[in-house]
Formats: C-alpha cells, sequence, structure tokens
C-alpha cells in the first residue's frame, strides 16, 4: 500500500461528489429528518405530559420520513409493542425522553431496560430504533444510525470498528464519535458539514454502491470554490456586504451548529461585535430573534440571569424577581422551537465570568438537562435552538479572567488583522468605497508589522472603514485614536511611538505596495 495513502481523502472525495448530484436521494435526504425530529419533538411533550394521543403521535413519528429510517418489519414490531403494552412503552418513552439522565448514554441504557428484547432481536436493530427517537430531542445533533452503513464508513476511513460485544448505548456513541471525527477530517479537505446531520447523511449515502462507485471526478487545476454551492446565498450576500469569505462565514456557522457556542477574539477594530451582530441576524432571519448584551466589571448574575430589582407595589418600595437577557432569550427560543435564536455577549471577559454565568457553566455543555437557578424553584434548561455568541478583546489584559472552565465550553474564532479573510478587509473595503485612499491599508499593514512582536496589539481595519474617509479624516482618526493605543501598548515609551509616525509609515508602505507590484508584474510576464 501506499505509504502516503490516507483512505481519509477517498472518502472526503466522494462525499464531495455525492453533494453535488442532483438524485432526489442526494437533495431529499436532510429535509425529512429534519421534519421526523419535529414530529418526535411533538411526540416527546405529549409523552411527557401523559397527553392521551401520545402513542399516535410517536407512531406518526418513527413513521414520517420519506425514506424510511427505521426498517418497515422493525417498525411494525415497535409500533405493535406500543399497542400491546402501552404501560411499558409509555416508561421506555420516558427514559429516552426525560431530563433526568446525564447522558445520552444513560438515557439509551435505561431506554434499554424496559425495551423487551423479544421485540427486536439484535442491538443494531434496537439502536437504529433509539437513534431515531433520540432525534426527538435534536435531529442534527443526534441523527439516525444503521448498522451497515456505518460499518461501510469505518472500514473505508479505517476507524475502529465498535467492540464485539457493545451494546446499544455503545454501539451509537461510537457512531457519534466517529461523526465528529468525519466532520473534522472534511474541514480539513475543504468541505464544509454544518452537523452530524450532514455528515450522517453522507455516511448514509455513500454506503450505496451506486454512489460509492462514481466515476472519480478530474481533480487538476484549482478546487471548486466552496463559495459556489457548499455557502447558503444568504451568506454569500452577507460575505460580500462585510467585505469578508463565505467559507469563513460557513465555518463559523459549523461551529455554531456543532458547539453551539462561539467566541470571537481579536485586537480591537477588527469587526468582531459587527460580525456578531450581523451573522445572527441573518442565521436567526429576524433581529428579533437576536439578543445583545455587553459585559463589565460591575455585571452580576442577577443581571444576566435573574434576580430581584426594586420595585414599588401599591406606593409601597418591595423587591421582584426579574429575568436578565439571558432568561429572556431562552424564553423567546423555548416558545419558538422551529426557529434559530441568538444571544450576542460582547466584552465577554469584561466581567466576572463565574460570578455573571452561575450555572450557565454546567448548562451550556448539557443543553439536554435541567437545572434549578439561584432565585427560582422552576427547573430550567438552554433550549437547543438558542446559539452563544461572545466577542473577546485580546489586546484587554482582563483576557486572563476567562478561566479554563469556560474556554472548554466554546470554539473560538480569530479575528487578527495579519490572517485572512481580516487581513484584506480594509483593502477591500477601500477599492469600493475610497479607491483614491487605497495607500492607508499599506499604513496599516507596515504598522502592524512594527506591532509584530506584541501579537494582540495590531491595529485593526474598522478604524478607517468611515463614510467620507479622506486624508485629514485619516490624520485625525490616526492622531487621536490609533497613536494613543499604540502608546498604551508599548507602556508610555514616546521613543518607540516616533516609528509610528503618519507621513513615515505612509512611505514605507507605498515603497512596499510599489515593490509587491512590481513582482506580481514581473511573475505575470514570465
Amino acid at each position: 500500500m501506499d505509504p502516503d495513502f490516507n483512505p481519509w481523502d477517498e472518502f472526503v472525495r466522494h462525499a464531495k461528489t455525492i453533494g453535488h448530484l442532483e438524485e432526489e436521494e442526494v437533495k431529499g435526504d436532510i429535509a425529512p429528518k429534519v421534519e421526523t425530529g419535529r414530529r418526535l419533538a411533538a411526540a416527546r411533550k405529549a409523552v411527557l405530559a401523559e397527553d392521551a394521543n401520545w402513542a399516535d403521535l410517536v407512531k406518526k413519528g418513527i413513521s414520517a420520513s420519506k425514506f424510511p429510517l427505521i426498517f418497515q418489519i422493525d417498525q411494525a414490531k415497535f409500533k405493535s409493542w406500543i399497542n400491546e403494552s402501552p404501560n411499558a412503552a409509555l416508561r421506555a418513552l420516558r427514559a429516552i425522553w426525560t431530563r433526568d439522565y446525564p447522558s445520552v448514554s444513560e438515557r439509551i441504557r435505561a431506554f434499554c431496560r424496559l425495551f423487551h428484547q423479544d421485540v427486536l432481536q439484535t442491538p443494531g436493530s434496537r439502536t437504529n430504533v433509539v437513534s431515531v427517537l433520540l432525534m426527538g430531542l435534536d435531529a442534527e445533533r443526534y441523527p439516525p444510525f444503521k448498522t451497515r452503513a456505518f460499518k461501510k464508513a469505518y472500514e473505508r476511513t479505517g476507524y475502529d470498528s465498535p467492540e464485539q460485544n457493545a451494546d446499544e448505548a455503545a454501539l451509537y456513541d461510537h457512531a457519534l464519535g466517529f461523526l465528529d471525527r468525519f466532520m473534522e477530517q472534511a474541514s480539513k479537505r475543504g468541505l464544509t458539514l454544518r452537523h452530524r446531520l450532514d455528515a450522517q447523511s453522507m455516511v448514509w449515502l455513500s454506503h450505496y454502491d451506486k454512489f460509492w462507485n462514481l466515476p472519480r471526478q478530474q481533480e487538476d487545476g484549482p478546487p471548486a470554490p466552496p463559495d459556489s454551492d457548499m455557502v447558503p446565498s444568504d451568506l454569500l450576500t452577507l460575505a460580500t456586504e462585510l467585505h469578508l469569505t463565505a467559507e469563513f462565514l460557513r465555518g463559523i456557522q459549523s461551529l455554531l451548529y456543532e458547539k453551539r457556542q462561539v467566541i470571537f477574539q481579536g485586537p480591537p477594530g477588527t469587526g468582531k461585535t459587527y460580525v456578531a451582530q450581523e451573522l445572527a441576524e441573518r442565521l436567526a432571519g429576524s433581529k428579533e430573534r437576536v439578543t445583545l448584551v455587553q459585559l463589565h466589571p460591575s455585571y452580576a448574575y442577577e443581571d444576566f440571569v435573574q434576580g430581584y430589582r426594586p420595585t414599588l407595589k401599591d406606593g409601597r418600595p418591595g423587591f421582584e424577581l426579574r429575568n436578565g437577557p439571558l432568561l429572556r432569550a431562552a424564553k423567546r427560543a423555548q416558545s419558538e422551537p422551529d426557529a434559530d435564536h441568538f444571544l450576542v455577549i460582547d466584552e465577554i471577559n469584561r466581567g466576572n465570568l463565574a460570578k455573571v454565568f452561575g450555572e450557565l457553566y454546567f448548562l451550556l455543555e448539557y443543553r439536554d438537562r435541567e437545572m434549578r437557578l439561584q432565585y427560582s424553584d422552576e427547573p430550567f434548561f438552554l433550549p437547543n435552538n438558542l446559539y452563544v455568541i461572545g466577542t473577546m478583546n485580546t489586546a484587554d489584559r482582563s483576557i486572563a479572567l476567562v478561566d479554563l472552565a469556560l474556554r472548554r465550553r466554546f470554539y473560538f474564532v480569530e479575528f487578527h488583522p495579519d490572517d485572512e479573510p481580516i487581513k484584506g478587509v480594509l483593502r477591500r473595503w477601500l477599492k469600493e468605497k475610497a479607491p483614491d485612499m487605497d495607500w492607508v491599508a499599506g499604513v496599516v499593514e507596515q504598522a502592524n508589522k512594527q506591532l509584530k512582536e506584541d501579537r494582540h496589539a495590531a491595529i485593526g481595519p474598522s478604524y478607517f472603514m468611515k463614510a467620507g474617509l479622506d486624508d485629514e479624516a485619516v490624520d485625525r482618526i490616526w492622531k487621536h485614536s490609533v497613536l494613543p493605543y499604540i502608546e498604551e501598548r508599548l507602556f508610555a515609551e514616546r521613543e518607540g511611538l516616533d516609528e509610528f509616525a503618519l507621513d513615515k509609515l505612509r512611505g514605507a508602505g507605498d515603497g512596499a505596495e510599489t515593490q509587491q507590484s512590481d513582482e506580481n508584474e514581473g511573475g505575470g510576464a514570465q
């Protein structure tokens, strides 16, 4: 075997090919599964409330998909079991759909203890049914499982198979681990999978020989840009408006769908807050589904989550329990489960996070668990359709207050002026809005080169992304905004500040730009 051969290369290549097909099975694979998840979510609510129609909703839910997620014979056996043993079925369904267990594995084992093995004979069949029921919690996070499809995927990628005597929980946990690895490997090879359901769809389709044995696509020349077919049109439009790349925004979207919490980190002026709000609004589809809050040193749990506030009752002073922005956003998301809601936390590292977040440290990680809040006896959980975007200024020395416990609960996205796509934002904006001021981009790039020993001191593009930008405006911004910032980063070393005079940087920037232009022209003539 070729020592450089990596089976993931071939597997991801096939996934890319399948994703571009127009067959009904490919284009219509995700939507029916999402619809099944919605139907089962309604069935779950009925089961937990013990509504009279719970059995009908469950049976309709598991058979809702256009392409059966459970084998027809197994569907029939499961429905018969519900009809014949409704009390046992109700207890089993409550076990898998309640929030009393800290992990999915425990839910599955609790269900299987109550689900008689003589109904379905094999662990694989029972795991198939279990996985479809879990879609009632979150179809994107808990996609359906079929033994044969995952077995082929394990073989084709060299991924370890589950242990021979693995139970239903172990089989499903192993499959979820594979999907997470698949998403990681696909991302490295230019394929964005938004969530486990996307990855499962590729696994499901690729196990059919008619899709796996497709002719190899021509791979000479540059690959097709991900902005063409892999990115929704609304993100393409937003990327153009923000002068970013659609690939960058799609990557953030994928991180949100996977973890539900991300933090944009970088020096000031890199557009973190603006991008967070615009992206949240675009993904939510409405400003009303986006809640913005900014943390500061005096911000407390009572401000953010819930607390007692002074009020007048019948003309007498007193206190009443009021919800903070976190609870208000969560309540709105719970009331509209089919829509995505966003909580944008600006300057997240400026608050005392352990004090502000309280029980959220747990709830951010375990979205399927309930807890009682500090000031309330009612159980509370963070809904899966509430996403959190934080922004963090890495030039702020209070960054040290962000502890590892919180970092583990968020994905981090770097916004840095030395790295694309942030690096090219100012030049792209100037080209469109103020082409005569293109020299400003060279000045900023030159200043950042001189600040390279302190990466977090870099100057962001948004200082100069102002309407009506001209030489006078640049001089004013540089003198009264940029230079004081640089002086603070240099710890008031006035001698070093002379190197950042605007005229001096402009000369150096023009020279570097001319040299780069000459090199590009020379390269093109060869």
